[in-house]
């Protein structure tokens, strides 16, 4: 792995000395120098770096505002300080600093500090593969139920007699489980299914239909009114077909919920 280093100090001497311990550490490439911290985070925004290196005190914009900066690039750079000052390492490592080197560098030092970086640039490479992989899955499944939504949004498949009937969803006036048998009660007639009403709640669409009590869905679209009943309990008069729906107590309290009734 080769970490990709930015120098950046205002001092000639000091980046051609760090640069050349830099150039003695195998898996390092310099890809650029800048004189302050405005360059720096321009060359950041402009190549990909792993690592920068930073003076603190400099002109225009110092180390510290510098660091605070890289810090809010969307693919924020490692970054160490290197410098003369000795008292700001605590506020140095409050911001996120992979090391705090007071001058004069030494080989070994800036040795470690490559190691750790590349530990840290395999760990992030690591965290973002397993991201993307599990975005891809979400991804995957939020089109794989689009493509389901597309195909059977508003038809739902009913075997009946050696043929599969394709039932408009908005001709389905309600679904009613009667012993181990589920029917389904549409404008144009009846069919008997081998679906289980929990298998129809999860197909058909949730705006339209609702569950009014452990045997019935019905089509909202074709409730006229909600009466209340004895004990708390409702009952749904449909607008066609003389059939009434039970709704419990507790149906009616989501049932208001989902109608937004006060």
């Amino acid at each position: 792995m080769s970490v990709r280093v930015l120098v950046v100090d205002d001092d000639e001497r000091e980046r051609i000395v760090l640069r050349y311990v830099l150039e003695q550490i195998k898996d390092v490439e310099i890809i650029g120098e800048a004189v302050h911290g405005l360059e720096a985070l321009l060359l950041c925004q402009e190549r990909k770096v792993n690592l920068v290196f930073l003076d603190i005190g400099m002109p225009e914009m110092g180390g510290m505002e510098t660091a605070y900066k890289l810090n809010q690039l969307k693919e924020p750079p490692l970054f160490a300080f290197i410098t003369q000052k000795k008292d700001m390492a605590v506020e140095a490592f409050e911001l996120g600093a992979l090391d705090y080197m007071v001058k004069p560098i030494e080989l070994t030092r800036i040795e470690k500090t490559i190691e750790r970086a590349k530990v840290r640039i395999a760990h992030r490479d690591v965290v973002e593969e397993m991201v993307k992989h599990k975005l891809k899955e979400r991804i995957d499944f939020i089109l794989e139920r689009y493509r389901n939504y597309e195909i059977y949004s508003n038809r739902l498949p009913v075997r009946e007699k050696g043929k599969i009937s394709l039932l408009n969803q908005d001709d389905i006036i309600y679904c009613e489980s009667q012993g181990k048998k589920v029917y389904i009660c549409t404008s144009s007639g009846d069919y008997m299914t081998n679906y289980t009403l929990n298998e129809l709640e999860s197909r058909l669409n949730n705006i339209s239909f609702f569950r009014a009590h452990q045997a019935f869905i019905v089509n909202l679209n074709y409730v006229k009114e909600i009466a209340s009943s004895t004990e708390g309990s409702y009952v749904l008069h449909l607008s066609i077909l003389n059939k009434d729906v039970i709704l419990s107590r507790a149906k009616a309290r989501a049932l208001k919920e989902k109608l937004g009734i006060v």
